[in-house]
């Protein structure tokens, strides 16, 4: 017995969809689609990316310089949203300049979530633009400083999203010590945390020698209705 099998031709730009039986989802070459969860984010036009640091020139850069010692007052990067879901995807710090040539010299990299709060306009910082990942997208319906260099509200460290720590040590009597010549932090999200705002993630990269840093955070900003609570 031969009968149709239907499906939605639904590639480019996902709808959501009542609860329910559905029609399984079929590119516009008619073949079945399936994404995983950042695929189909960014094919929406939901997924985001904040620039730390710029590239101009030929081949020049200027990456941006840490504290001495973490503030939670004054962090190096604030993504915040009024309202919606606030969903981290990568994150990717690497450190390009700091002189760790004493002992007991540190470099710290955190990323928290802070699920009570959104820093408002109006920070003394940088106010950053972050990137669609969908090239043409929307604009980000959130907020991105970087460099904060004077306090905002505290922000509170609700969830430890990454956190790398290097430490130049010396042990017993060694005549030398030795540190990863390379440093940063990289961690992609295997599934989606997500946070309800007003929210926001908040990173420092900090050390003793006030390291200067370039990298990515990759994240997703999403209409409450696209999840709701039960």
């Amino acid at each position: 017995m031969i009968s149709d099998i239907k499906v939605n031709v639904d590639q480019i730009a996902p709808s959501v969809l009542a609860e329910g039986m559905q029609y399984p989802a079929a590119t516009t070459l008619g073949q079945l689609f399936t994404a995983d969860w950042h695929t189909r984010l960014i094919l929406a036009g939901r997924v985001f990316k904040l620039n730390l640091g710029t590239i101009s020139g030929d081949a020049s850069y200027t990456a941006l310089t840490g504290n001495a010692t973490v503030d939670n007052d004054q962090p190096e990067f604030i993504i915040a949203v009024d309202s919606g879901w606030l969903i981290p995807v990568e994150i990717d710090i690497q450190i390009s300049v700091d002189d760790m040539d004493a002992y007991d010299d540190v470099d710290d990299i955190l990323v928290v979530a802070d699920r009570s709060q959104a820093t408002a306009a109006g920070a003394t910082a940088t106010v950053a633009t972050p990137t669609n990942e969908l090239d043409g997208g929307e604009a980000f319906g959130g907020r991105c400083f970087t460099i904060v260099t004077a306090d905002v509200t505290n922000p509170a460290g609700s969830d430890v999203l990454a956190y790398k720590y290097y430490e130049l040590t010396q042990v017993a009597a060694e005549a030398g010590g030795g540190v990863e010549a390379s440093r940063g932090l990289y961690k992609l999200f295997p599934r989606p945390v997500l946070l309800a705002g007003p929210c926001q993630i908040v990173g420092f990269v900090t050390g003793t020698n006030t390291p200067t840093f370039m990298g990515s955070v990759t994240f997703a900003h999403i209409p409450v209705s696209w999840i709701p609570l039960v």
